[in-house]
């Protein structure tokens, strides 16, 4: 699994939790969570949030309440779900944050309508690994995301929560694009994505007149 880029081992998580999601059958089922067991236990670092993001814990609790007898299915199952345990309770709200950015597609997770994560954290994402975070969002809003809209709708939900709690870091955010991106998006064809990206817009002309 050494070749596997971080973008490919994500999209195969991601696969993986679909087809264990539906497998119908026993013996699908154990190659499976082999595979799983093989792919987190090669790359930890990026493919176990790519596993919580897709909330594979739940889909192995599912499992588990089946009527299993295969000794090796039960066996990876057990490890899998121990492997996941343990990192989920390592985790903090950022780092579950920071891991959905890097994985590239937003989800209405709990720390984007969270006022008092975007209060205690937004400082942190727009400082921290040479603003990584911030970059990486300007990178997913200015896709089209046609099949998706409500990605670019959290993009711009997050960009007017870093403008409201650090509006010093104006600059900054402008000159990556991301005001003439929300901008851009005040017409798109979507009603959630223009009000977000109105909302954000917002809070950058709260601070116009300072």
């Amino acid at each position: 699994m050494d070749s596997l880029t971080d973008i490919s081992g994500q999209d195969l998580i991601i696969l993986y939790v679909r087809l264990l999601r539906i497998s119908p059958k026993e013996k699908i089922t154990r190659v499976l969570l082999s595979t799983f067991y093989n792919l987190l236990t090669t790359n930890r670092s990026s493919l176990l949030p790519a596993a919580a993001l897709a909330r594979l814990p739940a889909i192995l609790k599912n499992v588990k309440s089946r009527h299993l007898s295969d000794a090796d299915l039960l066996e990876d199952l057990d490890k899998l779900i121990d492997m996941l345990d343990e990192y989920t309770k390592t985790q903090t709200t950022f780092d579950e944050y920071a891991a959905e950015v890097r994985h590239g597609h937003l989800r209405w997770s709990p720390p984007h309508r969270n006022q008092i994560f975007w209060a205690e954290n937004a400082r942190r994402i727009l400082n921290e690994n040479k603003s990584e975070l911030p970059r990486l969002l300007c990178e997913i809003i200015s896709k089209p995301w046609d099949n998706d809209k409500q990605v670019l709708a959290i993009g711009c939900n997050d960009i007017a929560c870093l403008v409201k709690e650090v509006p010093e870091k104006r600059p900054f955010l402008e000159k990556l694009g991301l005001k003439a991106r929300v901008m851009e998006l005040m017409k798109d064809p979507n009603e959630q994505v223009r009000w977000e990206s109105l909302r954000a817009v917002g809070e950058w002309l709260r601070y116009s007149f300072d």
